[in-house]
């Protein structure tokens, strides 16, 4: 029988009560959470309510999924930035992340471009081919991997700084790409082709050396969600790249 009997959303209700327990000690730093199916028991809901409920407790910094292990409570230490998201579908929540995303990768696109190494270039393009060759609709994973992406080309700026602060806000910017991915979902391969191109485009800019033609190809890549999220929130949308 479903523990939950208020009325409203029920990831948000879930997150909620996690919340709690976490907040009282009842699921200790560094303990693992029950898993999915005893979750989905306990409260009644789906798995798909779980999942939710789990991404934005991650997203808030709470809880670290470990790779073939579960989902575990953050360290009270951990060395995380803080969103706060009130729901799965927060839009706001992602335009401001991908905001910020834009102004960091603006420069670090066009120092990857003309600092690259043969060795950093091959990272790239490593994570080019894994996105591009991707066969999958979990939208984690595609998340992940083009996160990873991204990630690469912070590395090849040869500036340590860009990519540990991409790993830092990784947790939030994943939410960004899981709840684009998702939206695209119903037309998986042709958005998926979009990306890849998009990416494609950036890698010969940056293998070229062209800074300018890497900037004009990232903002490409990120404005049109930018400009779509604000189109739902109903705000205008200034060209902060335009040169």
């Amino acid at each position: 029988m479903s523990i939950i009997t208020q009325r409203g959303n029920l990831a948000e209700i879930v997150v909620a009560k996690l919340t709690e327990r976490i907040d009282s000690g009842l699921y200790a730093p560094a303990e693992k959470l029950p898993s999915s199916a005893q979750l989905c028991e306990e409260f009644g809901v789906s798995r798909t309510v779980i999942r939710e409920a789990l991404t934005s407790l991650k997203v808030g910094g709470r809880v670290t999924s470990r790779q073939g292990a579960g989902v575990y409570v953050s360290d009270k230490d951990a060395k995380t930035l803080n969103f706060e998201i009130s729901r799965i579908e927060d839009i706001r929540s992602a335009m401001q992340i991908l905001e910020l995303r834009l102004g960091v990768e603006m420069q670090s696109v066009a120092l990857a471009a003309t600092r690259r190494t043969p060795e950093a270039l091959a990272e790239i393009a490593r994570a080019f081919d894994y996105l591009e060759n991707l066969e999958t609709d979990d939208a984690e994973v595609e998340a992940r991997a083009d996160f990873e992406f991204h990630l690469a080309i912070a590395r090849a700026t040869r500036n340590p700084h860009f990519p540990s602060f991409l790993e830092a806000v990784m947790e939030s910017i994943n939410f960004e790409l899981v709840l684009k991915h998702k939206q695209s979902s119903r037309a998986y391969s042709a958005y998926l082709k979009k990306i890849n191109k998009e990416h494609a485009a950036i890698l010969a800019a940056i293998t070229q050396g062209d800074a300018k033609a890497a900037k004009v190809a990232l903002a490409a890549h990120l404005e049109e969600s930018l400009i779509r999220y604000r189109a739902m929130l109903d705000e205008p949308f200034a060209n902060e790249t335009a040169e």
